[in-house]
């Protein structure tokens, strides 16, 4: 049975509303701007998924040693997301995911100096704290970013890029460590992602009224 009410994501386009594609969003610089951020935090969760391992191994910890160290991010990130609602109120969304990237780059650039498997795992609640920030705010930003009817669109978009980017960068993460090693993938990580941070800021301006 449908529905009593109509699916904002999913609203009908405006009578009159000439006709468009999901891609024409991409001309929008707001949504652009969206998209890297989100491309940017999604490559550093991949990237501490995927070297993380590596890393342990590289210092001779156990299987669950490792685990737990990326057991300990994910606990961070479902309870962040918990909590999150209490306060989000009271933070821009710009300013939480800015915060996000930039402690993100600062944690990326100590991690590989930690030399014991309890100081990985603190890095690792304080980057899943970081990372597990981001979705909500970036979701509310897009809905802010993109017309009432081409919610949906945004959305599919947004998984694309993201989906895209979980299948291709492992095999850069991979050669990458292969030619630097795991510490120099993520210090390259914290170059790259303390750089986009002025992305987040530029979103301070994007916000629709």
């Amino acid at each position: 049975m449908p529905p009593a009410w109509p699916c904002r994501c999913c609203s009908a386009r405006p009578a009159g509303a000439p006709p468009s594609r999901a891609w024409d969003l991409c001309r929008e610089p707001g949504f652009r701007r969206l998209l890297v951020v989100n491309w940017f935090l999604a490559t550093c969760w991949d990237v501490h998924t995927f070297v993380v391992p590596v890393l342990g191994h590289e210092r001779g910890f156990s299987a669950s040693v490792i685990g737990a160290i990326l057991g300990a991010f994910a606990v961070a990130a479902a309870c962040i997301r918990v909590l999150l609602p209490m306060f989000a109120a009271w933070v821009r969304e710009w300013a939480v995911i800015a915060g996000a990237m930039a402690a993100t780059a600062l944690l990326f650039g100590i991690y590989p100096l930690m030399p014991f498997a309890a100081a990985m795992g603190v890095c690792s609640i304080f980057l899943g704290t970081a990372l597990g920030s981001v979705q909500p705010m970036v979701m509310s930003m897009l809905h802010q970013l993109t017309p009432e009817h081409r919610h949906g669109e945004a959305v599919a978009l947004r998984l694309m890029v993201i989906n895209a980017s979980s299948v291709v960068m492992p095999l850069l993460f991979g050669a990458a460590g292969a030619a630097v090693g795991a510490s120099g993938v993520f210090w390259a990580m914290a170059l790259v992602v303390g750089g986009g941070t002025r992305f987040a800021f530029g979103l301070r301006d994007d916000r629709r009224s």
